[in-house]
């Protein structure tokens, strides 16, 4: 595993260890592994630009699972360095041994890298799979949002709507997926449970097909907190200057920004929907939490504590 450090990542190793699998993972600092420590976990230290630590991490492995990458950034360069640069570096770790399979998590922005630097190198990442992985068995994974217990992006956002205000940063129509990190973790152990491997891109989403709309999440919101929950929309001058302005400061600072230019242009965009049926049909899984059920326990769980939720 790579990435185990990360929300998704240290999610799916305990989800991994809590089903029997034992896992090996990669973490650049050994401070931030204690929970994989507790759970099992075999660690090795170092990055995806460290060919020895990648070429332990894979040694006689049955599979890997690619979960690193970089959603902060302030230039193309910042977010190729892993999401393009550190995938190249594990493919060639993977073809100097007997090669696992590999399942390899990209983004929903993928499809759209006009919008900004992160949806361009996930894209990038993506065609690098296809036109030099042809000596292994992959799959490539594209959700959508992801939440759950330990999530820095949209927990943030909830807790806003417990409030009663809904921050909205484009019109109250546009629709976006979501996926509960459970059902992510249980789609990868179905995969991991497949006998053979299904080539190719596929998305995946929570039970809801059709995606959401804002005032959907909204009204979802309200009647998971017993209030009205009221749309706050930001108007896209306001959302671009504060973006415009977090990139002239990191600039100046030299930090890695999260809203950028290209980030407000992701938000606003009116099409994040996917489905899920073709992965499911692949590897035999379905998704079982659907928002209401997924705020309830974002809201209440906390990471190597709550509950799993999904059985497949």
């Amino acid at each position: 595993m790579t990435g185990a450090t990360g929300f998704i990542g240290l999610r799916l190793c305990l989800h991994l260890r809590h089903r029997g699998f034992p896992v090996r993972a990669l973490i650049r600092s050994p401070a931030r592994a204690s929970a994989l420590h507790a759970a099992g976990v075999e660690t090795v230290t170092g990055d995806l630009s460290a060919p020895l630590a990648l070429s332990q991490l894979v040694a006689g492995t049955r599979a890997v699972i690619h979960c690193a990458g970089t959603v902060r950034g302030r230039t193309r360069e910042d977010f190729d360095r892993a999401n393009v640069n550190g995938l190249a570096q594990l493919l060639q770790a993977l073809t100097e041994q007997p090669t696992p399979r590999l399942l390899a998590l990209s983004s929903l922005a993928a499809r759209a890298p006009q919008l900004s630097h992160y949806a361009a190198s996930k894209r990038a990442g993506e065609q690098l799979l296809l036109e030099h992985g042809s000596e292994i068995s992959w799959t490539l994974l594209r959700p959508p949002a992801v939440y759950g217990p330990g999530d820095r992006e949209l927990l943030p956002l909830f807790r806003i709507m417990r409030r009663g205000l809904g921050p909205v940063p484009g019109q109250l129509s546009d629709r976006v997926s979501l996926l509960y990190i459970d059902d992510l973790a249980a789609a990868i152990c179905a995969w991991l449970r497949a006998p053979a491997v299904p080539r190719g891109i596929f998305s995946l989403c929570d039970p809801r097909e059709q995606g959401y709309t804002w005032a959907d999440i909204l009204a979802t919101a309200g009647a998971i907190f017993g209030r009205r929950v009221r749309p706050l929309r930001i108007p896209a001058v306001a959302l671009q200057g504060v973006a415009a302005l977090n990139w002239a400061g990191a600039t100046i600072m030299g930090y890695a920004p999260m809203l950028t230019p290209g980030k407000a242009r992701e938000l606003r965009h009116s099409d994040w929907v996917c489905g899920w049926r073709e992965l499911g049909g692949a590897i035999d899984w379905r998704p079982q939490i659907t928002l209401a059920d997924g705020l309830a326990l974002t809201l209440g769980g906390t990471v190597g504590t709550a509950p799993f939720q999904t059985r497949r």
